[in-house]
This record gives C-alpha cells, sequence and structure tokens, in this order.
C-alpha cells in the first residue's frame, strides 16, 4: 500500500502539477511499497549522487561508484518487504527529489524504537520545507505503528542539525570523528532522540 502525505488544507495538489490557482504547492510525499521503491531505486541512486556531489558525506565518498550506491539502496529490498523498513519520497513535478527510511527496531526488547536515516532532498529543490514534510511523514507513521521512541545521527553543526532541533528532536551527544565527510576528512555526529507520546 502507498500512503500519501502531501498537500495542506488550503491547496490540493495534482500529481504533476507544481502550480495550482497561481499558488506554490508543494511536494507530494509518498510512502512506498515494496514494489514503489524497487521502481524507485535508480531515482534514489540519483538523488544521492548529487547530495554527495554537494558535500553530504551520507555514508558515500564523492569516488563511490553508482553502482556501489545502487547495491546499498537494493540491500534494503528485504527490510522493506518485512515491513521494518518504510521508504518515503517526495516528488515534485513527478520527479523524486527527496526521501527518507523509518527503520523499525527488530530487537524483541525493542518494539516501540525506530530509526530515521537517508533524509535526503535534491540540491535543486531546497528551502522550500521538503525534508521537514519528510520528517513529519515518518513521524507520522511511527506514531501510528506504536514506535514513539525515535533516533537519528547528522554531522554535527549542519543544515539537518538545525532542522532536528526545530522539530523537537533533544541531542543526546556528540561523537568526535564519528565519519568522513565526502572529502576524506573526519567529523563529529550529533546524536538524537525524539519521544513521540
Amino acid at each position: 500500500m502507498t500512503e500519501d502525505f502531501s498537500g495542506s488544507p488550503a491547496v490540493s495538489a495534482t500529481p504533476g502539477d507544481a502550480r495550482h490557482d497561481g499558488l506554490d504547492v508543494g511536494p507530494e510525499i509518498r510512502e512506498l511499497d515494496l514494489n514503489g521503491y524497487r521502481a524507485a531505486i535508480p531515482d534514489l541512486v540519483e538523488l544521492t549522487r548529487d547530495a554527495v556531489a554537494g558535500g553530504t558525506a551520507i555514508n558515500f565518498m564523492t569516488d563511490t561508484p553508482a553502482a556501489q550506491i545502487e547495491a546499498w539502496w537494493t540491500a534494503r529490498t528485504d527490510s522493506v518487504a518485512a515491513g521494518l523498513t518504510s521508504p518515503f519520497v517526495a516528488r515534485l513535478e513527478g520527479r523524486i527529489v527527496g526521501c527518507t527510511l523509518l527503520v523499525r527496531a527488530g530487537n524483541p526488547n525493542a518494539p516501540h524504537r525506530a530509526e530515521i536515516a537517508k533524509v535526503i532532498v535534491h540540491r535543486s529543490a531546497r528551502r522550500r520545507g521538503i525534508a521537514r514534510e519528510l520528517m513529519l511523514a515518518a513521524e507520522h507513521r511511527a506514531r501510528a505503528d506504536g514506535r514513539w521512541m525515535l533516533v537519528l545521527d547528522t554531522f554535527t553543526g549542519s543544515a539537518a542539525d538545525a532542522l532536528y532541533r526545530s522539530l523537537g528532536w533533544h541531542e543526546t551527544g556528540i561523537v568526535p570523528d564519528f565519519a568522513l565527510n565526502t572529502e576524506g576528512r573526519p567529523e563529529a555526529a550529533t546524536f538524537f532522540w525524539k519521544d513521540l507520546r
């Protein structure tokens, strides 16, 4: 099942339409089912490559081959099929311009916990609230599933760091030199949590 999380009460957008009655229409946010996820993998690869080219590491380096990025996304297929991972995408004019993953903990002692991962927005679509809408959609799904304790991490001091704080996420702590940036230099990561109860 694919669920639509897009739209505001005042503006209804038809997929493929960028404007309605002279107003900017926000992104179409959708949770993908397994078939939708498989079909989206090529677009997710390109989205990832754009983010890395723009300096956002998200697990990959500037010289990471596209095939390796594709393998990373493809490796999540079983988790999507099992219902442990829910992928969300944002579309503008029918094109995928953003994504995130809600990854549910699979351990018996953590039925209430999930992680937010891979919050990515294409450089051409930034500063339009898309990351915020993706986060809210993932939180909505987590709450509906009883996954009220959420965690995530990001590079310290990044735009994502500021976004998560603005959405009510709490800092757990900072780990120095946690991961390499796209140029190969170690950078700190900030870990966050949010209680949805």
